[in-house]
């Protein structure tokens, strides 16, 4: 005979509570294992704190120049690779200079020849006035040669400025780097025409040392920037895509707030030793105001 007990209260069954409690003790028996917290150990200490304005600035040269002929000609020779550093007045171009060569010549002849008149003309001049003064000329002929050494004499500068402008111009036909920097693309080719200075540049120098970057800081920190102007304040400009950051001064602070973005625009100057610094490039700046000293 088999008997059958069951347990209950207030007329319901235990065995739903039996049941929970073994998938809780099952649950508790294998608990997940606890992942390691990373811990960072740093020494303390204590030092000044600098304040400082960050911002993104743009790289842009100091100075830029677009090299054109001022005479037109044949472009005979290219003195240099692009790409190249020239120094302010290499040679960079050579136009031909045969046509201002022979205008030259031609110019320098005309004036020997009004030099001779001149001296003439003068020497006319001072006869008639020796003879005027012993009544064998009248004063009217006296006049006129007086007028017409004054004449000889201003052709005789006419000429002499026509001989400088020809020689003038065939300087121009060798054509000179106007400042320190590095060269860009081509624009001409040897062979190529070269028409005064209505042609397009021929090449293109930017300035690399010292090197300017332009950066913007919300105007409200204008007054700040205001008061420590006196000093020469400290910029660190990191190119963007990662680098050691170059530092330069504080060079220039624009006179007005730009009321669109609500922005002063502000320029450091950097030496730019390394040429780590390029033309168009964006880089991260800090503008350091001042050092808050220890307080301890």
């Amino acid at each position: 005979m088999r008997t059958s007990v069951r347990f209950r209260t207030a007329g319901k069954a235990w065995r739903p509570l039996f049941g929970l409690l073994a998938v809780g003790a099952c649950a508790e028996k294998n608990p997940p294992p606890t992942p390691p917290i990373p811990v960072t150990v740093a020494t303390a200490e204590r030092r000044a704190v600098p304040l400082e304005l960050a911002a993104t600035g743009t790289v842009e040269p100091v100075q830029t120049v677009a090299v054109q002929a001022q005479v037109s000609g044949i472009l005979r020779r290219v003195a240099f690779k692009e790409g190249d550093e020239v120094k302010q007045g290499q040679v960079l171009f050579e136009l031909d200079p045969r046509p201002y060569r022979a205008a030259l010549d031609q110019a320098a002849a005309i004036l020997a020849r009004d030099r001779a008149q001149a001296t003439n003309a003068a020497q006319e001049a001072k006869r008639y006035e020796t003879l005027v003064e012993k009544e064998y000329v009248t004063s009217q002929q006296y006049d006129q040669a007086r007028t017409s050494a004054a004449a000889t004499e201003a052709t005789l500068a006419g000429s002499q400025a026509a001989v400088d402008q020809a020689r003038l111009n065939l300087q121009y036909a060798t054509i000179r780097a106007p400042i320190t920097g590095r060269t860009g693309s081509l624009l001409v080719r040897e062979g190529n025409l070269v028409r005064g200075t209505t042609s397009e540049p021929l090449v293109r120098i930017n300035q690399l040392r010292p090197i300017l970057v332009r950066f913007a800081v919300p105007a409200d920190n204008l007054p700040l920037i205001q008061t420590h102007l006196g000093k020469s304040l400290v910029v660190r400009a990191e190119p963007s895509g990662g680098g050691d950051p170059s530092e330069g001064t504080l060079s220039f602070v624009d006179n007005a707030v730009d009321s669109s973005t609500g922005t002063i625009l502000l320029k450091g100057r950097f030496p730019n030793d390394d040429g780590s610094l390029w033309p168009g490039g964006f880089v991260n700046v800090r503008l350091q105001l001042y050092v808050e000293p220890d307080p301890w």
